[in-house]
């Protein structure tokens, strides 16, 4: 790995960081055990022992893998907002503006991340140290962590140094970037199929380790729910680590807008929330106490009221993807027609409200009432990304905005637009397509999970009734009778239970992972999973009670 990129990443030389951090870092991971052993001896025996020198292992680890997390924080975040910074170059290109002062615009915009930073670089090495155009590219080129972004500048040096016209080299670059976006983004598509089958394993695998927890405790006679709850915790915590893998890996694409602009659904969902907790206290409070429902169905009962919360987020959601179905055609007939009249948007806009964008024609309606009055053009567009709830809107929206304002050509601009935004689209379909089959898996997977669990138990159950009345023999007869006998089934259902809402909560938050949504959507599926194990326990155990003698 490039170590010149690595420290260009952090913003420090690798002199400093060696002097700054890992010297200090390593002084401190040498002195630690020493320090604790002669304060504390008595604390090195034993796991306490493995727990102090643990300490300066996870401290020459944060020195090594702080740096490389770093990079790929930054690539991911380049990455994930180079078809937005092309398209807006390319919208800014349409005007008269000279290409470091375009670079200036680009590096004040902080949707870009860390790219408007690195873009900022350029602009600083030309305008103040006075490097030519194409050397300050390559030298930026040569430092990114973005391969996608390293390629684009040094085509851009190349054309500048050749003498093409900047404003055919960005309208080109078009299609070659957002062709490299499109890859990138499938191939991160098919890391979501990946990330399936290594959740599935797993969990397919902890099962068997959760059911052996529960089995294991007639053959050894070790505490059952200590055993259990062990086995519980490493099915949960490894669950939770490949959430965090599924997350580095997917695509971060926001579907939600950005603005500070509070809309009705910003509203509705807000107040959701403290609605849906208060239901689960009052339903949770009448259920528990008064109810005769099974242990599994009160724990589904009781987190039921969430499900407003995931629904309102959920058409509101659905909402967003129709505006952006419809944004496309709109924004490409809104170029056209101010093309044809020298620019002039609120005569195209007035023409236009008369076709019928879908479910986009009452914001655009409102768009020209704002722009009629003439009091403040910007917060119009703004006011008209946020009524439609979607982030693409919004950036592609201030992108119009800003390269009419700047005199670029509005039929132009349009065209740019809609194809990128086109091409955004289609991607999320297919995100959208991957996310719908991981939802048909994970139920099916959480029945069988559910079915597995509570089958173990029953057998448990079974086991302990057959046994309550038998006196222990004095010889070993290969069981733990009195361990079978001292089981705690109500405990042991209350625990696997718990466990199942852990697992439903990961799984529905893997699912707004893979599909980008609103992070209260979570919920839709959290308590539709949640159901699934509920009824899938409850009938393993009424199905095999008769079978089991219970």
């Amino acid at each position: 790995m490039n170590t010149k990129v690595i420290f260009h990443c952090l913003g420090i030389s690798q002199k400093n960081y060696f002097m700054n951090f890992v010297i200090p870092i390593t002084i401190l991971a040498i002195l630690f055990p020493i320090i604790i052993l002669l304060l504390v001896p008595s604390v090195m025996e034993g796991v306490l022992f493995l727990g102090v020198m643990l300490v300066p292992i996870a401290l020459f680890a944060m020195v090594i893998i702080y740096p490389i997390s770093s990079l790929e924080g930054k690539k991911k975040e380049i990455d994930n907002n180079i078809h937005y910074y092309i398209t807006h170059m390319g919208v800014l290109a349409t005007s008269q503006m000279t290409r470091v002062d375009l670079l200036l615009k680009l590096s004040h915009t902080e949707a870009y991340g860390y790219l408007a930073k690195e873009t900022g670089r350029i602009h600083a090495l030309i305008y103040y140290w006075h490097v030519s155009f194409p050397v300050a590219c390559r030298f930026i080129a040569q430092r990114t962590p973005s391969i996608l972004f390293s390629d684009f500048l040094d085509r851009m040096a190349h054309s500048v140094q050749a003498g093409q016209d900047f404003r055919e080299f960005v309208l080109s670059e078009q299609t070659v970037v957002m062709k490299d976006f499109v890859t990138m983004y499938q191939d991160s598509l098919n890391s979501i199929d990946m990330i399936k089958e290594m959740f599935i394993s797993m969990c397919m695998s902890l099962i068997f380790i959760v059911a052996f927890a529960i089995i294991m405790p007639i053959i050894t006679g070790m505490d059952s729910i200590l055993l259990l709850g062990g086995a519980i915790v490493l099915f949960i915590g490894t669950e939770f680590v490949i959430l965090l893998y599924a997350r580095s890996k997917v695509p971060a694409d926001r579907i939600w807008h950005t603005l500070e602009i509070e809309t009705t659904a910003d509203r509705r969902i807000k107040w959701s929330m403290p609605v849906s907790l208060f239901l689960c206290i009052i339903v949770t409070g009448i259920v528990v106490p008064f109810s005769k429902l099974p242990t599994t169905i009160m724990f589904a009962t009781s987190l039921t009221p969430l499900l407003l919360t995931g629904l309102i987020a959920r058409t509101e959601e659905n909402k967003i993807k129709r505006y952006d179905n419809n944004f496309g055609a709109f924004i490409r007939s809104l170029g056209g027609a101010a093309g044809s009249r020298s620019g002039l948007i609120l005569e195209s806009l007035k023409e236009l409200i008369s076709h019928d964008f879908g479910p986009l024609s009452e914001n655009v309606n409102n768009l020209y009432k704002r722009l009629r009055t003439r009091l403040n053009t910007p917060r119009s567009w703004e006011h008209f990304a946020a009524g439609t709830g979607s982030n693409l809107i919004e950036r592609f929206a201030t992108m119009f905005v800003e390269g009419t304002n700047v005199g670029g050509k509005p039929a132009l601009i349009g065209d740019i637009i809609s194809h990128n935004f086109m091409s955004i689209l289609s991607m999320r379909k297919l995100r959208y397509s991957s996310a719908s089959s991981l939802i048909g898996v994970l139920y099916g997977m959480t029945a069988g999970i559910a079915a597995t669990m509570f089958l173990a138990v029953s057998i448990i159950a079974m086991l302990a009734k057959m046994f309550s009345n038998v006196s222990i023999p004095d010889i070993d007869i290969g069981i733990s009778i009195a361990t079978i006998s001292a089981t705690n089934i109500p405990l042991m259902t209350t625990m696997l239970m718990i466990m199942m809402v852990c697992h439903s909560l990961m799984s529905a938050m893997l699912i707004r992972i893979v599909d980008g949504g609103h992070h209260f959507n979570t919920y839709t599926h959290f308590v539709g999973l949640v159901w699934i194990s509920a009824l899938t326990a409850e009938l393993t155990i009424q199905g095999m009670g008769p079978l089991l003698g219970l």
